[in-house]
């Protein structure tokens, strides 16, 4: 039995196992290690305060809660991990944001059941980050500071594209692109593509930890290292994985009933204090556990 860490998203979610004494992704069908967080129910759907009404007006009307969207998400997540071991997988370590609230987290844990996963441990996504971290550098008690920028890309690709269009208005002022949907489709691709080609520059700043997507944005980083330092940051784990990276640590403490990685005290332990207070104490950065 292996159980596996899930990094479930807003944006991308990626699935990770310990392999070889070792945190690693899985790849998805498609030869991606992250997938995006989106669920195609094939029907007409209507957005509402509460989910996705399909088939509004309809007989076959029914309300599509978010949790039942997450859960479709996981069980892709599942079944890749499951694909990739060529073994059932039961049992689950999942990430959520640090900011959730109670009924996020319920929706969650309802999600997680829905994808028929046992829920092993829930951890706050910075929590995650820190243990993957930990895990590869030997952090010590050194104090840290975890900067998640994840899910922001498109709103950087609008205001890219934005500029691009204002700059050809300058020059060709009488056409109108927002007529052209095709047209608007590939030059958001073009300018998704210039963003991500500015991301891998060789002369990036090594910062310390900086997890999601979006932080791979040369000026976020340039930022980082004018607030805090360049000496001070560091940059040695993919962005997109390492949330999941931790997660997969965990559920292989869990697993193989190791103690859970920077928790001073043994899983039992931590486990009664959880059930005896429902509340976990602030010097552990566990955030819950089945």
């Amino acid at each position: 039995m292996v159980y596996i860490g899930i990094d479930l998203g807003t944006t991308y979610s990626c699935v990770s196992i310990v392999e070889d004494g070792r945190p690693v992704a899985i790849m998805s069908e498609d030869g991606k290690y992250i997938v995006p967080s989106v669920a195609a129910f094939c029907d007409d759907e209507i957005l509402n305060c509460t989910g996705y009404i399909l088939n509004e007006g309809t007989p076959n009307e029914r309300l599509i809660r978010p949790e039942e969207v997450s859960a479709e998400i996981l069980k892709s997540l599942k079944s890749q991990a499951e694909n990739y071991l060529n073994k059932q997988v039961t049992e689950a370590v999942v990430t959520v944001p640090a900011i959730f609230h109670p009924d996020q987290i319920a929706a969650t844990e309802k999600a997680i059941e829905l994808a028929g996963l046992k829920l092993k441990c829930l951890l706050q996504e910075p929590t995650a980050a820190a243990i993957a971290y930990n895990e590869k550098k030997k952090l010590g008690n050194s104090k840290l500071l975890v900067f998640d920028f994840g899910g922001g890309g498109q709103d950087f690709d609008s205001r890219i594209m934005k500029f691009v269009i204002d700059e050809f208005n300058k020059s060709s002022p009488d056409y109108d692109i927002y007529k052209k949907p095709k047209l608007l489709k590939r030059l958001r691709n073009k300018c998704r593509k210039a963003k991500e080609s500015l991301s891998f520059m060789k002369n990036s700043v090594n910062i310390h930890i900086l997890v999601g997507g979006s932080t791979r944005i040369p000026g976020v980083q340039q930022k980082m290292a004018d607030k805090f330092g360049k000496d001070k940051l560091k940059f040695d784990i993919n962005p997109d994985e390492a949330v999941a990276y931790g997660a997969a640590i965990v559920a292989n403490a869990i697993e193989k009933g190791n103690a859970l990685p920077l928790i001073s005290t043994s899983l039992d332990e931590s486990k009664q204090e959880l059930d005896n207070s429902l509340k976990v104490d602030k010097k552990k950065i566990l955030f819950y556990c089945k």
